[in-house]
């Protein structure tokens, strides 16, 4: 072999070898969502946060831009106690809510079927962007059946066109009983004038998760995933209390908590 050709076998083969660099350094993307087994995506992945979610998490709701039942949590998310989230939550991804249900921040496709992680219930997500498909098939038959309550009007008088998993009447309706319970299940501009406004008598820890069956109904709350603590004297703007009235579900006005999330579940008692 002559010297000529053995330099030109070189720098091709080194060539091969710099044009292969990029694609072994580049970072590997989540794949889109699809239908079918689905976890949430890590901050690294998206960092991309607007109303009902941010990096690293999703929020979940009892319909399409509804109020906040539980989140979904990606690998690595960090709660206010310092605990890093070491696997990812999951959510069978069934099929989808079509139509803007009143958001406005450009939410189209409103994802249903079963949400696990420490939620472990049927529930809409908000919005399919933080998703990744792991795999086809599901984890579950639950939820399979879809949602199947008709909704109420929305604000402006329209009818609520997509399908419910639950009534409001889920929630505390017991308002001769308990102030912060609305007599429609939840507080809104259409259902009471707005949110019911408070304040905490005691520090206050939040909570991103209290299970499907205390969120939907009367079982006790298993509360997992601190977002924060709320501190005494601070105004709390109440959503709905659970029908056991252990927890609330409210917000601390004008603060948010672990990872940018404003809505959480307050203990009962210790709320004004």
């Amino acid at each position: 072999m002559t010297v000529r050709l053995r330099r030109t076998l070189i720098a091709a083969a080194t060539a091969g070898m710099m044009a292969l660099i990029p694609a072994v350094l580049a970072p590997t993307s989540a794949h889109a969502w699809g239908y079918g087994v689905n976890r949430v995506q890590t901050a690294a992945e998206d960092g991309h946060a607007q109303t009902g979610m941010g990096p690293g998490w999703v929020l979940l709701s009892y319909k399409a831009n509804g109020p906040m039942v539980g989140y979904l949590f990606a690998r690595d998310f960090v709660f206010a106690d310092g605990t890093v989230k070491t696997s990812f939550d999951h959510m069978d991804i069934r099929d989808t809510g079509d139509g803007s249900a009143g958001n406005s921040e450009g939410i189209t496709r409103w994802p249903w079927g079963h949400a696990a992680g420490s939620f472990d219930g049927c529930a809409y997500a908000y919005g399919t962007s933080k998703f990744a498909i792991e795999r086809t098939g599901f984890m579950t038959n639950s939820c399979a059946n879809g949602p199947s309550v008709v909704g109420s009007s929305k604000a402006d008088g329209s009818p609520d066109s997509l399908r419910w998993w639950h009534s409001e009447a889920v929630f505390c309706t017991a308002s001769g009983t308990d102030p912060l319970c609305s007599p429609y299940g939840v507080w809104s501009e259409n259902k009471g004038g707005g949110l019911k406004v408070t304040r905490s008598t005691t520090p206050c820890p939040v909570y991103g998760n209290i299970g499907a069956a205390a969120a939907y109904g009367s079982s006790n709350a298993t509360p997992t995933h601190l977002l924060g603590t709320v501190p005494a004297g601070a105004q709390v703007d109440v959503r709905y209390v659970t029908k056991s009235r252990q927890y609330v579900m409210a917000k601390w006005n004008g603060q948010r908590l672990a990872g940018g999330i404003a809505w959480g579940f307050f203990p009962r008692g210790c709320l004004n």
